[in-house]
């Protein structure tokens, strides 16, 4: 017998007392080329991962500066005419402008596909809403990238927003066991095709 998804509320909605939310995401995230992941080896449970893997290639670190860093990134509801999905939308900010940026990164950011980890300020009851990834279900794209040379938000640098499309989940969380155990399994990432969170 064919599967029916059933949507059904399945948790109560309130704040948390003594965790309240707040929000903003910390400086500092990573992009990886979606095609370079190991999805044979992705570890997911509901919507959390708890191993990611690199066939190849290495997370590259995205730092922003500043008190509000990644402005702009967002979920926001699609709707559809059999299901609702989801638009994630990631905005970084370049601040350099030079030969190496507009070849090795703008050029790569307006023509590839990606995945974006960033960490949250609001870490949740148990540490699991720390760090977040947008990109795993159908890759980030470029929708709009500009320089504009008298920008006061960029310093002349580049602006750069990248869009998932039609996701199928709300949100997807990257979490192995602690905070510092999932931090140390993104920074191995870094490092190159290793797996991360074992």
């Amino acid at each position: 017998m064919a599967e029916t998804c059933d949507f059904k509320l399945a948790k109560d909605i309130a704040g948390l007392c003594d965790k309240p939310q707040v929000s903003g995401l910390k400086n500092t995230g990573w992009l990886i080329n979606y095609d370079e992941i190991d999805f044979d080896s992705l570890t997911q449970t509901g919507n959390i991962v708890s191993q990611l893997a690199l066939r190849s290639g290495r997370a590259y670190r995205v730092h922003v500066p500043g008190k509000t860093p990644f402005t702009g990134t967002q979920t926001a509801m699609v709707a559809g005419t059999y299901r609702n999905k989801f638009n994630k939308t990631a905005s970084i900010v370049v601040l350099d402008s030079g030969p190496d940026v507009s070849s090795k990164v703008i050029d790569q950011l307006a023509n590839g596909r990606f995945v974006f980890i960033f960490e949250n300020k609001y870490k949740g009851a148990d540490d699991k809403n720390t760090f977040e990834i947008y990109g795993l279900e159908q890759g980030l794209t470029a929708s709009e990238i500009t320089n504009d040379k008298y920008s006061e938000d960029t310093d002349g640098g580049w602006a750069v927003t990248l869009i998932e499309e039609n996701a199928p989940k709300s949100g997807i969380f990257f979490f192995s066991e602690t905070v510092a155990a999932t931090r140390a399994a993104i920074q191995s990432l870094e490092t190159g095709s290793v797996q991360a969170g074992e």
